[in-house]
């Protein structure tokens, strides 16, 4: 049996971004995400629920609506409802959330460059 004080979600270093396992292409199941592959599975989100078309992963920014900073996350999932989007996400330190599309910034090819640089 599995430990379930397992960290499914460990700290990593930004510049390996491109090698966190995504969900791309489906909605995420119950296994998906009790194995630490998705943040969330939805159920019961209509007829209208199916994956958000977006490459993945993905730098973005997600912004603090108290304090107007920035946290810089990789997007691992997306899935789309009659509604909204919602977004998964891993933090470098460690941790994972999730949002609506609204919140999250998009780098650029250029800012990833940078970034890749440093």
């Amino acid at each position: 049996m599995k430990n379930e004080k397992e960290n499914k979600w460990p700290s990593f270093e930004i510049k390996s971004w491109k090698n966190i396992p995504v969900i791309s292409g489906k909605i995420a199941t119950e296994n998906d995400a009790r194995n630490g592959l998705a943040v969330f599975c939805l159920k019961n989100a209509g007829n209208e629920h199916k994956a958000f078309e977006i490459d993945l992963p993905k730098l973005a920014y997600l912004t603090n609506e108290d304090d107007d900073s920035k946290e810089l996350i990789v997007v691992i999932q997306a899935e789309s409802t009659e509604k909204e989007v919602l977004i998964g996400y891993r933090n470098p330190n460690g941790g994972n959330g999730a949002g609506f599309l609204c919140e999250f910034e998009f780098l650029s090819n250029e800012e990833i460059e940078s970034l890749e640089r440093n």
